[in-house]
């Protein structure tokens, strides 16, 4: 019974020894090419089209052999190098590539392995870097966006990458090429610093002269304005002036006829702007325009000194004094003496 279990035991082993060695596993990611001593036909390509996933048979070592790849898509960084611009600038870049095992056969028979498919790649990257040499320093690095052009950078990468490729049955699909870094030499950094420094002041510097031009503008303007102005205001003062002296004229030519009425008239006006509000003055009825008052009031009191009997004489101490005549308030001449109200 011992010895029955043994060799079930054996055989067993066997059997999952046969089958490792019968059998292999593709995943749906993967793509198998079963080789024969070595070779490969197209029937040897398993799940390319990512329909033959699963477990499969084959013939055990060293009769044939399974080499998996993947589907996916494979991301290559390249190291930091410098590279030279079309304006002789130097500039350091770091670059990267997308790719992925579009025929898996041609892919098997140039490279055998995904490792010397990189290496193969980094090769081709750093002799398509050249391209960047079309490009000047402004179009890799620049503050203004619109004058960015990197990603002209890239498509013509990505073109001399594909040109390189074509017609050498590699089985590589390069999907995209790009500039993942861009770094300045301390040299270079300071001249572009210095540079742009020297960019602002010429931009602040041409602000200030279209700033100043127009200043220029709106000063001269404001001037012409202000002479058009002005000569209109002396026209007009002319033509007044003219006109007053007109009228001045022909009043002086009236005057002239009688100059006792043009006195009056003269006193007349006077008074008249003296007693324009209500105020109470010691004014000297002698004086002009004053003795006007003086006048009126002798003349209204003719008539009746001539119908009342005479009076006595009145005592010299009790009699006001000549010049205390109420008139209506007014302004105070330049020679009088506001009080306050006084009785006659």
């Amino acid at each position: 019974m011992k010895r029955i279990l043994l060799i079930a035991f054996a055989i067993a082993l066997v059997a999952v020894f046969m089958l490792v060695l019968c059998t292999y596993q593709v995943d749906f990611d993967q793509t198998a090419i079963r080789t024969t001593f070595g070779r490969a036909t197209e029937t040897d390509v398993i799940n390319a089209d990512g329909q033959g996933a699963g477990l499969h048979l084959k013939w055990p070592w060293p009769i044939q052999d399974v080499l998996l790849f993947e589907r996916r898509t494979h991301l290559f960084t390249d190291t930091l190098e410098q590279q030279e611009t079309q304006d002789k600038q130097v500039v350091i870049l770091r670059t990267y590539l997308a790719w992925r095992i579009a025929a898996p056969l041609d892919f098997y028979r140039s490279f055998r392995t995904p490792a010397y498919g990189e290496r193969f790649l980094a090769e081709r990257l750093r002799s398509a870097r050249s391209e960047i040499g079309r490009f000047t320093f402004d179009d890799l690095t620049n503050t203004d966006p619109e004058h960015l052009r990197i990603a002209d950078a890239e498509r013509a990468l990505l073109e001399r990458m594909r040109g390189e490729l074509d017609g050498q049955h590699t089985g590589i699909d390069v999907l995209t090429v790009g500039i993942s870094r861009i770094i300045l030499p301390e040299q270079i950094t300071r001249s572009v610093f210095a540079r742009m420094s020297q960019t602002r002041q010429r931009l602040a510097q041409q602000a200030r002269s279209e700033g100043e031009a127009m200043a220029r503008g709106i000063r001269a303007k404001t001037d012409r304005d202000r002479d058009r102005i002005l000569a209109f205001a002396e026209r007009e003062a002319q033509r007044i002036r003219a006109e007053g002296d007109a009228a001045a004229a022909e009043s002086y030519a009236v005057f002239a006829e009688d100059e006792d009425l043009a006195i009056f008239l003269r006193n007349l006006d006077a008074l008249h702007i003296s007693l324009a509000n209500n105020a109470t003055f010691l004014l000297d009825t002698r004086l002009a325009p004053f003795d006007l008052l003086q006048s009126l009031h002798s003349a209204s009191s003719a008539p009746a000194a001539m119908s009342a009997p005479a009076p006595a004489a009145p005592d010299a101490a009790a009699m006001p004094h000549p010049a205390l005549v109420p008139v209506p308030a007014a302004q105070p001449a330049p020679d009088a003496i506001p009080t306050p109200a006084a009785q006659p």
